[in-house]
């Protein structure tokens, strides 16, 4: 796999963590229900389409070659959109709400 490749891998992996936590929060809005099966089969099937998205993903990108980086870059991305921009989208979000 060329360095082309790699950086490339590293920048998608990043941004499908910042992808994966906003659907994240829409899923936890949207599935916010008493009935504890539609929760648990909604947050399984959530997590399949996820991951197999993910992985088609990278398919394109470098033929489906999962390296530890990636899957740090992820998580990082995910990290980093909890952390700082969540909450200000939130705030804006309810801004508009009213």
């Amino acid at each position: 796999m060329t360095l082309k490749v790699q950086i490339i891998s590293l920048i998608v992996s990043f941004l499908y963590g910042i992808f994966f936590s906003i659907l994240l929060n829409i899923n936890y809005k949207v599935i916010y229900n008493n009935n504890n099966f539609i929760k648990i089969i909604g947050t399984f099937l959530f997590v399949i389409f996820n991951s197999l998205l993910y992985f088609l993903i990278l398919l394109k990108v470098n033929n489906g070659i999962v390296h530890i980086y990636c899957i740090l870059a992820l998580i990082v991305g995910f990290t980093l959109y909890n952390c700082f921009f969540s909450k200000k989208i939130h705030l804006i979000a309810n801004k508009y709400k009213k």
